[in-house]
């Protein structure tokens, strides 16, 4: 039989809970920062496990897997049992068995739920993306300006560096900052369309932080230093760019030239 874990009513307690994920982890119930030193760490670790995917419902043999590989089934499975416990009554005080309106289960598998008013900024990135390929699909380049503006305000460092090398994150943590990188060189972009030179530089600036190997983003920062003027700087980020291609054995361009860039 499959088995539900119901919310309380919303009026009881703890309304929402707001997460960071991206750049160091924050946990925020009701906006107010707590203090979970006395936590213990794989409780903390199964916390910010199911904020990198909330609201999405995650299977319990995923979860085990990730962070007691090293336990049989049913050793995992009680420890991930008693970590659950943990964090609900932490999250929630007195709440009642089954109670939980944050840490959800439905049949195997288990989601973390922010409450109305409640944000996660990994949540809020995959949402900003969504909403710029719903403007690029539809040729309204200044909402996805905007959108990708958002997405890269919610992308604040690494995911979960905290976790330093755990094999859970890694894969996850690789994805979010290509797509990262990605939106900033989007961005640039389209703001060098639209004639938005030193936005557009701002931007391909910031997709070379996140990857100073990214080809097109050492083009676009050129391209767009020289199309606002700043002719000794756009010289300097050229010469950046060609050391880059050196380290790398790449031979030099023929053309060095600014990228040219069209209407999307």
């Amino acid at each position: 039989m499959i088995s539900r874990d119901r919310p309380a009513a919303a009026s009881e307690g703890r309304r929402y809970l707001r997460l960071r994920c991206f750049g160091g982890f924050r946990l925020e119930p009701d906006g107010v920062p707590v203090d979970w030193s006395g936590v213990r760490p794989r409780i903390r670790t199964l916390m910010r496990y199911l904020a990198a995917e909330a609201g999405q419902p995650v299977h319990r043999e995923r979860i085990t897997a990730a962070l007691w590989p090293e336990l049989p089934d049913r050793a995992a499975v009680n420890n991930l049992h008693v970590g659950v416990s943990t964090l609900r009554t932490f999250l929630e005080p007195g709440v009642a068995r089954g109670a939980s309106r944050f840490i959800v289960r439905d049949g195997s598998s288990y989601r973390l739920d922010v409450g109305a008013g409640g944000v996660c900024d990994v949540s809020a990135f995959e949402a900003a993306l969504a909403a710029v390929r719903r403007a690029r699909s539809t040729g309204e380049d200044a909402a996805a300006v905007a959108a990708l503006r958002g997405a890269l305000d919610h992308y604040t460092g690494d995911l979960l560096p905290e976790e330093g090398p755990a094999e859970w994150v890694l894969a996850g943590r690789d994805r979010h900052r290509t797509r990262a990188t990605e939106a900033a060189v989007l961005l640039a972009r389209l703001e060098l369309n639209r004639g938005r030179a030193r936005a557009a530089a701002t931007a391909a600036r910031r997709a070379l932080e996140l990857d100073g190997y990214h080809d097109y983003g050492w083009r676009l920062l050129v391209a767009a230093q020289r199309r606002a003027g700043d002719v000794a700087a756009s010289q300097r980020s050229q010469q950046t760019y060609e050391r880059m291609l050196r380290s790398l054995g790449v031979a030099r361009p023929a053309d060095t030239r600014p990228v040219h860039v069209t209407a999307a």
